[in-house]
């Protein structure tokens, strides 16, 4: 099996108003393994939830890459395992700590082997594709305004705000059912591909449009990150800010 190394650059920031920085994340270039999640609760639970999760998660995947198994259904069940081992992470720590009953969080995970790269996630944290200067959110964010706008209810992200519908109330979390849905796809890998994942600190606050720009400014990841950290808090840094930025290398023998 090949594991597919990358680049990467990845910043976390509390912001501007919050006094707890709640996203937790963990990007393993040389094994290709990248997750973050956004958690949500009570004092400090969130920054709980989504460390135990992502931890999870990332322990998972990279146990499968030290593995020899690569063909596509064995890496979307990988990812699927990866997200149900965050979530059974989340509940056990519920179970022995009452006190943090309720908290949870989202989690976004990217696994880049052979010429692929496979994805899970649940809740509104996102995971975006740059190539030939086309920005595309391969996730679908499970939140109750996106839900209401598949549904035909609202035309737009505006009319639906305009109606009093908030963009953070999730349809889907990590940690607050024992069985909890998943989505997972993958990607064939091309080599001037630039992969995002993000909380909404960036994604809900910058609109699609402008990160596509930013992305676009710069081959240097770090530069990159900067900027996009930059745009986060200009726009008012109203919550926690995380992301990564992921960039195919050369596959290791």
């Amino acid at each position: 099996m090949t594991v597919h190394a990358m680049e990467c650059a990845q910043r976390t920031h509390v912001g501007l108003v919050r006094e707890h920085n709640e996203d937790y994340l963990v990007c393993i270039p040389d094994w290709g393994v990248v997750v973050l999640g956004d958690g949500m609760g009570g004092h400090l639970a969130g920054e709980v939830a989504s460390r135990l999760a992502v931890e999870a998660a990332a322990e998972a995947l990279l146990s499968s890459q030290q593995k020899d198994q690569a063909d596509d259904l064995d890496s979307l069940v990988t990812a699927v395992r990866a997200v149900e081992a965050a979530n059974r992470a989340v509940r056990a720590k519920v179970e022995s700590s009452p006190e943090l009953k309720g908290m949870g969080t989202t989690l976004v995970l990217a696994l880049f082997r052979e010429d692929n790269v496979y994805f899970g996630h649940v809740g509104d944290s996102r995971l975006y594709r740059l190539r030939d200067g086309d920005l595309r959110q391969l996730t679908r964010d499970h939140s109750l305004i996106q839900e209401l706008l598949d549904n035909g209810l609202f035309a737009s992200i505006e009319e639906a705000h305009a109606a009093g519908i908030g963009d953070n109330i999730l349809t889907r979390s990590i940690g607050l059912d024992p069985n909890v849905e998943i989505d997972v796809g993958d990607q064939r890998l091309r080599d001037d591909d630039l992969f995002l994942l993000c909380s909404d600190g960036l994604c809900g606050r910058v609109p699609d449009t402008r990160i596509g720009e930013i992305l676009r400014q710069s081959a240097d990841l770090e530069t990159l990150a900067d900027a996009l950290l930059e745009a986060a808090l200009d726009a008012g840094g109203r919550d926690n800010i995380s992301l990564v930025l992921a960039r195919p290398a050369a596959p290791s023998e």
